[in-house]
């Protein structure tokens, strides 16, 4: 999937020579709702090319008439309805950053308007919101802020602590054991959640589920992580990154592997193929490449949520 994005040095300086045209009060914002539809134009008619999620931090670049245009954390491009974005200063987002905040773990759920078992949903959650704590608890639940102010109660077994969270070890039987949780979910071009993804939003969401930040896009994601050899499938190890290529032999597909020539991707539906012609659940596409993620975490591309500055404040 192609769409805009910004990727290097030069053109970052040029977004961040765009804040001096944006309110000197509203350089930043962090995504308020659950699943926030990010498009290509300032217009709700307009393609969506992305999502983000609640407590995703991003670069006011533009103020629109009634739209922002904005930076992800990954450097993509597109523009945003203010009833999904959260505004903040520079203060409020140093702040932000300082505070206690807890990840939702499972694959979806809700937070409550008040911490009993027959409460009212509040807001709908997905694997990775984010959501400031307010430091009370109350049998079993704890209070939480959303990035627009409104309170509501999470189950504690059903969130981590992020700044303990983002520092563990990616875990790649887990990321699997993630992956399926979704097995059957219906592909979403631009989707990025549990409730809907395409290939690429699919891989940077199970990887984000193991606190790494990933480039959008199949093509990008490709120019990312140490190559391996794809043409034996027993040089592939659980949780590596597979290629696929249209006629014209462009990066157009990605996959997670699994193990045993099989492996997990969103194409119609989240589903298991096989990458062995001999194999009944093989499809007919043919693995072009493949890059290990976990052997080059750091490298450009590949950036730890514990390591960006946009999440959590250098120390």
């Amino acid at each position: 999937m192609t769409r805009r994005i910004l990727m290097s040095a030069t053109l970052l300086v040029t977004a961040l020579g765009a804040l001096c045209n944006t309110p000197a009060t509203h350089s930043w914002g962090i995504i308020s709702l659950c699943c926030a539809h990010l498009r290509s134009e300032a217009r709700h008619g307009s393609e969506m090319v992305t999502q983000a999620i609640m407590g995703t931090p991003v670069m006011i670049v533009e103020h629109g008439e009634e739209w922002y245009r904005i930076n992800t954390p990954e450097g993509y491009e597109a523009w945003v309805h203010p009833q999904s974005i959260a505004l903040k200063s520079e203060v409020e987002m140093q702040a932000w950053r300082k505070s206690v905040r807890y990840i939702f773990t499972q694959s979806q759920g809700y937070a409550y308007d008040r911490p009993t078992r027959n409460a009212n949903p509040m807001s709908d959650l997905v694997l990775g919101c984010i959501v400031e704590a307010t430091g009370r608890t109350s049998r079993g639940y704890i209070e939480i802020k959303t990035p627009d102010g409104r309170i509501g109660y999470v189950r504690n077994n059903e969130v981590a602590e992020l700044e303990q969270w983002s520092r563990r070890t990616p875990d790649m039987q887990q990321l699997e054991r993630e992956a399926r949780t979704m097995m059957g979910t219906t592909y979403l071009w631009g989707g990025l959640s549990t409730k809907g993804a395409d290939c690429s939003g699919f891989s940077k969401l199970l990887y984000f589920s193991q606190g790494i930040i990933l480039l959008r896009d199949a093509s990008q994601q490709a120019t990312t992580g140490e190559v391996i050899d794809h043409t034996d499938y027993r040089n592939l190890q659980r949780g590596d990154l597979l290629f696929f290529a249209n006629d014209k032999g462009r990066i157009n597909h990605v996959a997670i592997y699994l193990a045993d020539g099989m492996y997990i991707h969103s194409s119609g539906y989240v589903k298991i193929n096989s990458m062995l012609p001999s194999h009944a659940l093989y499809n007919g596409l043919t693995v072009v490449a493949a890059r290990r993620i976990t052997s080059a975490i750091g490298n450009e591309g590949i950036t730890p949520v514990a390591l960006h500055e946009w999440y959590i404040e250098s120390k």
